[in-house]
């Protein structure tokens, strides 16, 4: 292989040579999601691969010659080479014991003109011992977050993947390797850095999954045709999926000039009617790969009626996602949500050695990525743009004298306005819980419950996703014995099986899952929603009020006290920066200005109830948070009996 192009293992990459991050690149940008799914691809591959070699990207870069030493500039790859050096710190500084990250892990990257930035990186860096930050100005909120969302995100995976540090470790410092490229030295950087961050052109692995499915087809023209027609249909999730037919196929497979309700039950059906509708020919025969996932659907003129393209929604998945999402409820089986594995997750169903059985799974998809595609749209949040606003809706499409408009999916019923809105509210509180695609399991709980039960009360759905939040606060984050999503969803039903939770859990500082803090909220909300307004955010620090390190002339509090589930709350990333240190009048003074990230952040600052903020008022707050919970928990199990 040319010098030109290597592949380093991490070790290699972080124990020699120098990076540096040029000027005309964006500042360090990777949130929760991001640093979530990169450290769960690692231990997904260090649990279930660790004898093959992970290869996590390319780091394009350009050799400086500087002082006659060697730095090389980062063109491509800045954001995972920064959050690989964040993930290090994070070990050498938590998980540091027995493990010999210290002997070879050197910081070897920095900042173009970008001093604080460099800072809170040799921060980070450094052993905890060594002091902090105490004013958040000298420090970039971006990096320092980061550090506490690795932190915490590690931990939480090497618990999910029951997988030890050490195992972790040893993977990602010999197995997990980076490609370098070095640009020649005659390289326009500024024109290959366009270059490097316009769309690329390559094949998908969604389209390499339908021209799969095609092949089984090969042969059959209608089923082909209505196959592919369902598939770029359902594939743009911005849109809803009756735009992606014709007016008088959306008549065919759904309630004639109302499109409601789809009216077939199986691929047949739909195969005939499509065949029927269309004028179109569609030859599945002697087809390339490539022929096949160029086919798109075909724009139709004479379509004039009012339809809102796909800038107006923005949905919670993307379509490989989604896909997944179907296979699971067809299968039942306990598949992974996690996209990168798409093909092999498909494979087993696909490539089955029976003909008949081969047809027979692809003609059910077929079918059911139809129908959950349509009831992902109607019972589903997602983020709604009109008119420079963006917020949360639920809504189904309404059709009448050939003008399509949005209305409340519950529209019909008895006091359907407060009913969508609560429906919507939990929805959106599952959503941001849980920003990471691989742990949607509350949305595929929600679709496959749709799934078998497509005309749906309000009350029903509403009702439904209660137990369902419940037994994941009662049976997952606060068990001593957690279970698998697969069991509370598959299994249980979503029926709590705990009646009681741990309730030394909620005493664990940052270490409390955000689900915990987006549920209370939930329960406030529907308490006093009258006199709190409020919309779920994604917000991912959780803010000790007293702060963990106070400003010079405060005392510390006792740890008892500090990491209490009084005296916790989940904010934003930023405000958890740059007030992390001041003492709660401080706090209190700021949130005057702007609105409270959350209601339990709200009521810690009742300055009427709490005209101090210590140990009591702590204990006092933290009590009854705890009987929200406690409350909730008896009220549905009475409701059982």
């Amino acid at each position: 292989m040319s010098r030109e192009i290597e592949p380093f293992n991490i070790k290699s990459l972080f124990s020699s040579d120098k990076y540096i991050i040029p000027i005309y690149q964006r500042n360090y940008s990777w949130g929760e999601e991001e640093i979530t799914q990169l450290i769960q691809d690692i231990a997904d591959f260090a649990e279930e691969k660790r004898e093959s070699d992970y290869h996590i990207g390319t780091l394009v870069v350009y050799e400086r010659n500087v002082n006659n030493s060697i730095i090389y500039e980062t063109i491509d790859g800045q954001q995972r080479l920064t959050t690989l050096s964040i993930l290090l710190s994070v070990i050498k500084r938590e998980y540091s014991k027995g493990l010999d990250i210290k002997k070879w892990y050197k910081l070897n990257l920095e900042f173009d003109s970008r001093q604080i930035s460099k800072e809170t990186l040799e921060h980070i860096f450094q052993d905890e011992e060594k002091g902090r930050y105490i004013d958040h100005k000298q420090y970039n909120t971006s990096i320092h977050q980061a550090y506490n969302v690795t932190k915490k995100a590690l931990d939480r995976i090497l618990k999910k993947n029951k997988l030890n540090i050490q195992d972790f470790y040893e993977y990602l410092k010999e197995k997990v390797l980076l490609l370098r490229v070095k640009v020649p030295h005659d390289t326009d950087l500024n024109h290959y850095f366009e270059i490097m961050n316009s769309r690329g052109e390559q094949l998908e692995k969604h389209e390499i999954l339908k021209a799969r499915f095609l092949e089984i087809f090969r042969g059959d023209e209608n089923k082909s045709y209505a196959f592919n027609k369902i598939w770029e249909s359902c594939a743009d999730m911005e849109r809803y999926v009756q735009f992606g037919f014709k007016v008088t196929e959306r008549d065919a497979l759904f309630t004639p000039n109302n499109w409601n309700k789809m009216t077939c039950s199986n691929f047949d059906e739909i195969s005939k009617r499509l065949e029927k509708n269309s004028s179109s020919k569609y030859v599945a025969t002697e087809m390339t790969l490539k022929d096949i996932t160029d086919l798109q659907t075909i724009d139709h003129p004479e379509e004039k009626i009012n339809e809102e393209g796909s800038e107006r929604f923005s949905p919670v998945i993307n379509f490989s996602n989604f896909l997944l999402h179907v296979l699971r409820i067809q299968t039942r089986e306990d598949i992974k949500l996690d996209d990168k594995s798409l093909l092999d997750l498909f494979h087993p169903f696909i490539k089955v050695s029976e003909e008949n059985n081969k047809i027979s799974f692809a003609e059910e998809f077929g079918f059911n990525l139809l129908k959950c595609k349509f009831l992902f749209d109607k019972y589903i949040i997602k983020r709604e743009f009109i008119k420079d606003n963006d917020q949360w809706c639920l809504k189904k499409i309404k059709r009448n004298n050939k003008k399509v408009w949005y209305v409340n999916a519950f529209r019909s019923e008895v006091d359907e306005a407060n009913e969508n809105r609560e429906i919507l509210m939990i929805l959106a509180m599952f959503h941001v819980s849980n920003p990471t695609l691989v742990y949607k399991h509350w949305l595929n709980a929600a679709l496959q419950f749709v799934f078998h039960d497509p005309e749906c009360t309000a009350s029903d759905y509403k009702i439904y996703l209660e137990k369902l939040a419940q037994s994941f606060f009662v049976d997952r984050y606060l068990s001593s014995e957690p279970l698998e999503y697969y069991e509370i969803i598959y299994i249980n039903n979503a029926e709590p099986k705990n009646q009681d939770f741990v309730e030394e859990l909620l005493h664990k500082g940052t270490a409390v899952e955000n689900f915990v803090f987006n549920y209370l909220d939930w329960l406030l909300w529907k308490q006093k929603e009258k006199e709190l307004s409020m919309e779920f955010t994604f917000r991912s620090s959780v803010e000790h009020f007293y702060p963990q390190n106070p400003k010079e002339g405060h005392d510390k509090i006792d740890d008892n006290y500090l990491h209490h589930f009084g005296n916790l709350c989940l904010i934003s990333s930023s405000k958890n920066s740059a007030l992390s240190n001041y003492m709660p009048t401080a706090k209190r003074e700021h949130y005057k200005k702007v609105k409270p990230d959350s209601i339990k952040q709200q009521l810690m600052m009742d300055e009427k109830k709490y005209s101090n903020w210590g140990k009591e008022e702590i204990e006092k707050h933290g009590e009854e948070m705890i009987k929200i919970f406690q409350d909730e928990i008896a009220q549905a199990t009475r409701g059982q009996k």
